[in-house]
């Protein structure tokens, strides 16, 4: 009887571990997805969209 209480003792611990990690989440990176990205002698640019949001960003450089 012992080793049933022990059981589901550490069961219902392991549950509570597995529902803490899941609640917790974890916590998302700013992922950018690299669309255009062109080097020339007199500049470059470089376009990127946001994979959450959507978001567009364009990088000119000289």
């Amino acid at each position: 009887m012992k080793s049933l209480q022990f059981d589901v003792h550490l069961f219902l611990l392991g549950a509570i571990i597995a529902l803490a990690a899941c609640a917790s989440g974890c916590e998302q990176q700013e992922t950018k997805e690299t669309i255009v990205d062109v080097d020339t002698p007199n500049g470059g640019i470089e376009i990127h969209r946001d994979e959450n949001g959507g978001d567009v960003t364009v990088k000119v450089g000289e």
